[in-house]
Formats: structure tokens, C-alpha cells, sequence
């Protein structure tokens, strides 16, 4: 019988970040599959994160896979080339070359990083993806495809079914074939859906249906998330509503706007939905601080949605040159803060905040090296 955790969990986007603190180019961070996986988990351990930080460049691989022009850079994350989309005309969709999930572009790649990490680890793998809509923006432009959706929505929805159909369905498929698992969560992003770049009414007619086209082919553990802007999106508890369509069971609430509508609003929400909540903390104050402000942004959320263990604590997407006692600080915040029974008042629970060593010196304690 599984034990109950004694502590709220802690996780991190940390793609960046664990770059530049192990000292590797990002062109090579993001194209040599051991670095990457090796790297992650070293970082992951370092911090003390409770869960790996193995998602790479996630927006990026399916576009590059269909033949989107990118931009790679030794110091920063890939990106699409925005200058020059895929599809600059509608009839462009139709002389596209469907991707091969084993061998275009950094597919297998990706592949390599999944089993990587199962060697090293002995865990299984996880699937992730680019999802429609965001996926959709990457090859057509932002600007284009909310033309498009204005006037002219049957290309658009028959873009959308073909990324479903013969991008995404095959290459999530080959992610669970190569992981071993065909069950393996599939969890995709989406931050281009957010208000307000999208209405309402367009995560209505244009995020939420995909989504469940995936799940329709790819069975109940397919998920989108990473929407943010609920505080601009006129009707937030609506916006939530079309989320956890998304991503059933689990609401992720992500600074600034977490912080914006209050940790109260958020909480009574999931309450009555009966969902847990994934707290994004803001990638600004992770970076920026001062420590003082990062250990009571997190302990006022511990606070009011950690109480019943159906809250988990997210270091929103952490800047390459954040400095890592400011992580250090929010990873003791999580473990002090955060223990069951969550404390009644948590002003009064002393923190002690660990003098830890540089990144170099915890891989020269355990022997290791980053090649």
C-alpha cells in the first residue's frame, strides 16, 4: 500500500536554467540527447525537485519535424523562425510532408532523451507534445491564424484535424512505443492559448474540441495545459472551466495571474470542482527576489490551497541566470512550509534556508561530470 506523502511537492520548468548552470551550450543542450537527460537529472537533484525536469523545448519539435524554419542559438532556448512561417497561404497545408515520428527532424531525438532517462533512472518516460493550437501559431503565425480563424474557420479546423490526425497521434504514439508504455501520460502545451491572445469563445470552438479529438484516438491520458491569462480573460472561472476540459482533474494556476485573482478565488474554485491545483510561482520573482518576497509569496499559497495535499507548488519556466540560492530558498520554503499537517500558523514556523554548494562542486562531491 502507497504511503501518504508527508510534504506538498515542488516541480520546475527548468530548461535554461539547467544550461547554464552546467556550463552547456544550448545548441548542444538541446540536440545531444545524453547531455540533456544527464543534465536534467543532476539539476532535478541538486534543487531537491520532486519530480525530473526532463521536458525539453516542447513547442518546437513537431513545427521543426514538418519543416518550420528555427533558430538555434548558443545562448538560449530554440525557437521557431518567425520571420518565415510554414504556412503562408492556406493552400500551403495541402503540399505539407507528414513528419516520420522515428526520423524527422529532432523527433528521435526525443527519443533518445526518453530512453536516456530510463536508463539512468529506471523510471518510466513520459510523452510530451506541442498541442494543436499552439502547434497551429508555430507553423501559420499568431497574427495569421486568428485572421484565419475571422475569416475563414473551415481552414482552420482543417488544420487543426490534420495536426491531430497525422502529426500528433503518430508521433505521441511512437513516444509510448519507444517509452514501452502505451498508456504513458501525453501531456501537451499550450501557452498560445491564452487569453488574450484567444476569446473565450475561440478555447471554446478551437482548444477544448482537439484536445478531446486526441483523447478520442489516444485514450483518456492526453492532456493540454499551460494556459495562462485567467485574470485577462474577462470570466475566469469560465476560463478555468474550458482548463480542466484540458486537463481533467488537475487545475493549473499560474502567476501573475494566480497572484492577480488571489489564492482564495483560486482555491474556492477547485473546491468546488473537486480538482487539484498545480500553483505556478512567478518566473520573475524566482529570478529577480528579494528571497524575503519568494518565501512569502509560497507560504501564503501553502497556506490558503495547501491545507487538504491537493496543491502542488511550480516554479514557473526558471530564467537561465536565476540565481540559485533563490531556488534553494524556494525549494526550503516548499519542504518547511508545506509539511503535513500544514502548520495553523505558518508565520510562526521558523525557516532555515541551507548554505549550499555551487552546482561544480556538488558534481565534484559525487564524481560526476557533464561532458
Amino acid at each position: 500500500m502507497a504511503t501518504a506523502p508527508d510534504r506538498m511537492i515542488i516541480a520546475a520548468q527548468c530548461n535554461d536554467h539547467s544550461a547554464y548552470l552546467g556550463g552547456v551550450p544550448f545548441d548542444r543542450f538541446y540536440t545531444d540527447a545524453r547531455t540533456f537527460a544527464k543534465t536534467q537529472l543532476l539539476v532535478t537533484e541538486y534543487y531537491g525537485f520532486d519530480a525530473p525536469n526532463t521536458m525539453w523545448d516542447g513547442y518546437n519539435i513537431e513545427a521543426e519535424a514538418l519543416g518550420q524554419k528555427m533558430m538555434f542559438s548558443p545562448d538560449k532556448m530554440p525557437d521557431v523562425d518567425r520571420r518565415e512561417q510554414l504556412i503562408k497561404n492556406p493552400s500551403d497545408l495541402d503540399r505539407l510532408k507528414l513528419p516520420d515520428p522515428y526520423k524527422s527532424g529532432r523527433m528521435p531525438w526525443v527519443h533518445e532523451v526518453n530512453k536516456t532517462y530510463i536508463e539512468l533512472t529506471g523510471r518510466p518516460a513520459r510523452a510530451y507534445f506541442c498541442a494543436p493550437f499552439s502547434l497551429a501559431v508555430n507553423i501559420r503565425g499568431y497574427m495569421n491564424l486568428v485572421i484565419d480563424i475571422n475569416t475563414n474557420p473551415e481552414f482552420v479546423h482543417r488544420l487543426f484535424a490534420f495536426l491531430c490526425d497525422d502529426v500528433l497521434v503518430p508521433f505521441i504514439e511512437a513516444m509510448r512505443n519507444e517509452i514501452g508504455r502505451s498508456d504513458s501520460l501525453a501531456d501537451g502545451s499550450d501557452a498560445w492559448a491564452s487569453p488574450p491572445n484567444v476569446t473565450l469563445d475561440m478555447v471554446d470552438e478551437f482548444v477544448v474540441p482537439y484536445t478531446e479529438r486526441l483523447r478520442e484516438r489516444l485514450g483518456k491520458k492526453v492532456v493540454t495545459r499551460g494556459q495562462w491569462g485567467d485574470a485577462r480573460s474577462g470570466d475566469p472561472e469560465r476560463f478555468m472551466e474550458q482548463k480542466l476540459k484540458c486537463c481533467p482533474g488537475f487545475l493549473s494556476a499560474l502567476d501573475p495571474d494566480l497572484y492577480e485573482l488571489g489564492p482564495r478565488r483560486i482555491k474556492d474554485f477547485a473546491v468546488k470542482h473537486n480538482v487539484r491545483i498545480d500553483a505556478g510561482i512567478d518566473a520573475t520573482l524566482i529570478r529577480s527576489g528579494p528571497i524575503d518576497a519568494i518565501v512569502e509569496r509560497i507560504r501564503n499559497y501553502i497556506d490558503v490551497m495547501g491545507r487538504d495535499g491537493k496543491c502542488i507548488i511550480f516554479l514557473n519556466h526558471i530564467p537561465f541566470d536565476t540565481p540559485p540560492e533563490h531556488i534553494h530558498a524556494a525549494v526550503a520554503a516548499v519542504h518547511t512550509y508545506g509539511r503535513f499537517p500544514i502548520a495553523e500558523k505558518l508565520d510562526e514556523v521558523p525557516l532555515k534556508i541551507p548554505q549550499r554548494e555551487t552546482f561544480s562542486e556538488f558534481l565534484r562531491k559525487k564524481g560526476e561530470t557533464i561532458d
